[in-house]
């Protein structure tokens, strides 16, 4: 699959109505021996109550390897979606912090952040 910054995904194993992953950069990562990481916001991928009733769970900026990626994608959606208003700044602050890129599923990586939030 070719993939493209403003592309919409439709997410493997995430049954959730409106789940995609929209990606906003592609770029080889020096800090993970120029890996390609896919920068994505990930829209509607569990329904959580943090507190003010339940309500649809977005990741305004997560990184994965290219492979994580490849092995998540289950479908183009559309080819010119935006990403969350928080991107930007999640994207600047990973870069500052020479951050890492998730090497798994998106499911799983959500499930996980699920299960740690829980904990």
């Amino acid at each position: 699959m070719k993939f493209t910054p403003g592309q919409s995904w439709r997410i493997k194993d995430i049954d959730q109505e409106g789940a995609r992953a929209v990606i906003g950069r592609i770029e080889p990562a020096a800090q993970l021996d120029g890996k390609i990481v896919v920068h994505c916001t990930l829209f509607n991928v569990a329904i959580v109550d943090m507190g003010e009733g339940p309500e649809a769970l977005v990741f305004g900026h997560i990184p994965f390897t290219l492979s994580a990626f490849s092995a998540s994608a289950d479908g183009l959606i559309e080819a010119a979606a935006q990403t969350a208003a928080a991107f930007d700044e999640g994207y600047y602050q990973w870069a500052e912090a020479l951050g890492g890129a998730f090497d798994v599923p998106i499911a799983q990586a959500v499930g996980d952040a699920l299960q740690a939030a829980r904990d």
